[in-house]
């Protein structure tokens, strides 16, 4: 698969850096993951980029930029989030997660994976906490206004609309024409040259990072820096939710450490950290964290020089700005997961009548979080170049209207992603005996490590 001209199109959206990335081959046979829509060359077009661009920062390094090669079937295995800790593998999905049926003939995804939206789920509906109790109170409620209800309580709910309803949505034709990735100088400052001497297993050696992220684009972004040698730290709190596999799988090469910004001393701590900085990537809700006076303008004047890079679900404009969500979310959504129901067809080539189907793996997660690394490792090159503050903003909701501009839906057959086992290694962790997908370029740096378990200082 060639993506060159894909990776040449991201490379543009920061303006005014018109310097090549270097060639990523991308291997392996087409339409290899089962899909309405163009799921293989999304993932391979934004997993190249995000290579591409680290591998540049080393080249200016004085460092080498290796023939980079990423074969797809491994690519697709490890966007699986595929983790087993001691033999066992660790779940995806909360019991509760799922798309019901509604009394009105048409389906509501609850995501439930934080205990506390499982909890509110249950308390709107009045039911038990078992599957068997939410479907048949979901089966009783009409889905517009069970999602309305749900979403006023600060759950996370989704109407499984199709692609016209989503088309003709008053949020979809406000960010119907938003880049794929939006990039802004915000403040003046002077080119940070970079250090020199690099390697090809560690482009990004010395290039700071600050990872303030939960489940799942934001920290596939740290996940992939730390993976090319930066030095990333996971900033979080103890009393924030978190998914255990997702902790585990993009955890690699980390430090996890909890600074409270609820506090004076969690305040503190994170403003000494992003005062030495490189990167922030910043991908809670949209105000959150500005909310406590980490603002873009206020941290690139407290560390001028700094690439901020923000991902959220439904972006920042729009009448939905700002809505809680995630990846399965937004395709219920906008249409995604419906189009597979209808596009899915059997073995006989005939219509499957399986219902909605999501994309095969967490595509619009994982494509995210490669782009936002690729787009902070070309600016960290940009900045050693001319200088600036910069700012750069992608959604998932973006990241869908990418993939949906590829093409499709066409038909196709179901099945799931598989993971084979020579794409599969071990590690002992602090959760113990860790065995997952490798990566698909170079290797992890360490194993994962438990929230909190570092403390919140270069």
């Amino acid at each position: 698969m060639n993506v060159d001209a894909d990776l040449a199109v991201i490379s543009h959206l920061v303006d005014g850096d018109d310097q090549p990335l270097p060639r990523v081959e991308v291997t392996g046979p087409p339409s290899m993951a089962a899909s309405a829509f163009d799921v293989d060359r999304a993932l391979a077009a934004s997993a190249a980029y995000a290579v591409a661009a680290a591998d540049r920062v080393g080249g200016l390094r004085g460092g080498p930029v290796p023939t980079r090669s990423i074969d797809l079937e491994h690519l697709l295995a490890f966007c699986t989030t595929h983790v087993e800790v001691d033999g066992e593998a660790v779940p995806a999905w909360a019991d509760l997660s799922g798309v019901y049926e509604t009394t009105d003939g048409r389906h509501l995804q609850i995501h439930c994976n934080f205990d506390h939206h499982a909890t509110g789920v249950v308390q709107r509906l009045g039911c038990a906490s078992t599957r068997e109790s939410v479907a048949a109170a979901i089966g009783e409620r009409n889905a517009f206004e069970l999602e309305a209800a749900l979403i006023a309580d600060g759950m996370i709910a989704a109407v499984v609309r199709t692609l016209d309803e989503w088309a003709d949505h008053p949020h979809a034709r406000a960010t119907a024409d938003l880049p794929l990735v939006s990039v802004e100088q915000i403040a003046d400052a002077p080119p940070r040259a970079l250090a020199t001497g690099s390697d090809a297993d560690a482009p990004l050696r010395g290039v700071r990072v600050v990872d303030c992220s939960r489940v799942l684009a934001g920290p596939v972004a740290g996940q992939m820096l730390a993976g090319a040698g930066a030095d990333v730290i996971r900033i979080g709190a103890e009393h924030l939710p978190s998914v255990p596999i997702g902790v585990m799988a993009t955890g690699f090469g980390k430090r996890n450490a909890y600074a409270d910004i609820e506090t004076d001393a969690g305040r503190t701590a994170l403003w000494e950290l992003l005062s030495e900085s490189d990167v922030w990537i910043d991908a809670y809700r949209p105000g959150a964290l500005a909310s406590h006076g980490f603002t873009p303008e206020r941290v690139a004047a407290a560390r001028p020089g700094i690439v901020i890079v923000q991902v959220c679900a439904f972006d920042w404009v729009g009448p939905w700005a700002g809505r809680r969500g995630f990846d399965s979310i937004i395709q219920s959504t906008t249409g995604v997961r419906a189009a597979g129901g209808e596009w899915a067809v059997g073995d006989d080539g005939e219509p499957a009548g399986v219902g909605p189907i999501g994309l095969p793996v967490q595509a619009l997660d994982y494509a995210t979080g490669f782009l936002a690394a690729g787009v902070a490792s070309q600016l960290v090159a940009r900045r050693a170049a001319s200088g600036g503050s910069w700012l750069a903003r992608l959604s998932l909701l973006r990241t869908r209207d990418w993939l949906l501009s590829m093409g499709g839906p066409t038909a196709f057959r179901p099945s799931p992603v598989a993971v084979d086992d020579r794409f599969l290694d071990e590690i002992d962790s602090d959760f113990g005996r860790i065995r997952s997908v490798r990566p698909f370029v170079g290797a992890w740096p360490g194993p994962p490590t438990r929230l909190g378990s570092s403390s919140p200082t270069w």
